[in-house]
């Protein structure tokens, strides 16, 4: 489903793969296409009978945590060196610069057998040796819940709010500032599933409120970003069924009320609108072989002002793992949706993403891993257009269950084409990190 202003979506896979294990990893850069508002009904399914290189549990390793009652707290420490050869993302006057990262982070979870509750607490800061101007400070409090009805029903709902950093590659970056742009997220999400033998019937609400700071230029001027706060109320719901226990058809269906609040600039009403959306596909999970979801349907976006005009089309989303062998997991991700444009003569463009991921386990402990996505926007009532390619590598070496490091490399390409669609650049990163955890 869409949602508010965000940074335009590519790699699906990236935010899937450190969820669920607690071993070193590299403090993760973002993804081309990392979403501002987490979708409040993601496609499901696992149904257990493949598992991921980066879903697999590895005992051995596995961080313990500290018992309390009847909750176990996991606390964890990630700190970073890294180097940046285009600290500013232009395509001349190049400025490197080192970098030094530390994520503090807690996770108090339940262990009930039936129900659940997590807290989480975390803090993301960067500092640049030379271009201070770059510095983060980013942090984020989340709660989540479940509440089990019977076997057949489920209630669930979270609560998150989190200052963040944009992404220079996403289209909305505004090209002129020297500062990072930074923005508050809240978001609050119910979500309830009843699934009564081979039929699965769920619904969501999310509501999320975002906040973008003024950024500094490199004159010392201000470059004020209050037309992009915004809210968005969405709903969705969807229909599955079985047709056999590894393959299932489903039917879904959203809507989405974003509201800005100033205008675009003075006397240019900003891009207020509502958003359908209508999917359908299957999700399947074949044993030693491969699982996902595929889906297609179509899209329409509505401007509440006349400037801009209607947007709308087929819409996809897709996300295939296949299993070539025990140890190595391929993840093929894509989408198309439809985004609001960040300069003036353009109500939205037409995002269109692709990824492909490799995950090997050299060994127990040594995770390996490579990427290479691709991102496709078309800015509609102008000629602008722009092409983003990044490509990544990196490896995780768990040490103990208290100690990991990892190496990681990302290269980034934007290239964009007409008036108002932003630089043109090239940038490489390298990062080494190193986790303590209990």
């Amino acid at each position: 489903m869409t949602r508010s202003v965000r940074v335009p979506p590519i790699v699906l896979s990236a935010a899937i793969g450190l969820a669920g294990t607690v071993v070193a990893t590299p403090v993760a850069a973002q993804s081309v296409g990392d979403n501002f508002v987490v979708p409040n009904l993601p496609i499901e399914y696992d149904r257990g009978r493949n598992t991921g290189v980066l879903d697999r549990s590895r005992p051995e390793f596995d961080a313990l945590g500290i018992k309390i009652g009847g909750f176990t707290l996991f606390p964890r420490v990630e700190t970073a060196i890294g180097y940046e050869d285009n600290v500013y993302q232009t395509s001349s006057d190049r400025k490197a610069d080192a970098t030094v990262t530390i994520a503090p982070n807690a996770r108090f979870a339940s262990n009930w057998s039936r129900h659940s509750l997590t807290i989480e607490a975390g803090a993301d800061i960067k500092r640049f040796l030379t271009e201070a101007r770059r510095n983060q400070d980013g942090w984020r409090v989340v709660g989540s819940g479940r509440y089990d009805i019977g076997g057949q029903m489920t209630l669930s709902g979270s609560a998150r709010t989190a200052r963040a950093t944009e992404p220079p590659t996403s289209a909305a970056y505004p090209s002129a500032a020297a500062a990072a742009s930074q923005y508050q997220s809240t978001q609050l999400q119910f979500n309830a599933g009843y699934a009564p033998g081979r039929l699965r019937l769920q619904g969501g609400f999310t509501f999320a409120a975002i906040g973008f700071d003024d950024v500094l230029t490199f004159g010392n001027g201000v470059i004020s970003q209050n037309n992009r706060n915004s809210h968005t109320m969405s709903g969705s719901g969807r229909v599955e069924y079985a047709i056999s226990p590894d393959t299932s058809m489903f039917a879904q269906g959203s809507y989405d009320r974003i509201d800005y609040a100033r205008p675009l600039a003075t006397g240019i009403p900003n891009r207020s609108s509502n958003t359908f959306r209508a999917l359908g596909g299957a999700t399947f999970d074949l044993s030693t072989l491969l699982r996902g979801s595929l889906g297609v349907g179509y899209i329409r976006r509505r401007y509440d002002a006349a400037l801009y005009r209607p947007i709308g089309g087929v819409t996809a989303e897709a996300r295939v793992e296949y299993f070539p062998t025990p140890i190595t997991t391929v993840t093929l991700t894509g989408r198309r949706l439809i985004e609001d444009a960040s300069f003036i003569n353009s109500g939205g463009f037409v995002n269109n993403t692709v990824a492909l991921r490799l995950d090997h386990e050299l060994l127990r402990y040594v995770l390996l891993n490579a990427q290479i996505g691709y991102e496709h926007d078309v800015f509609k009532g102008t000629d602008a257009t722009l092409d983003i390619v990044r490509v990544s590598g990196g490896a995780r070496y768990i040490l103990t269950r208290a100690i990991g490091i990892g190496a990681s490399v990302l290269h980034d390409l934007r290239s964009a084409k007409g008036t108002g669609s932003g630089p043109s650049y090239h940038e490489t990163r390298f990062v080494l990190s190193l986790v303590v955890q209990r």
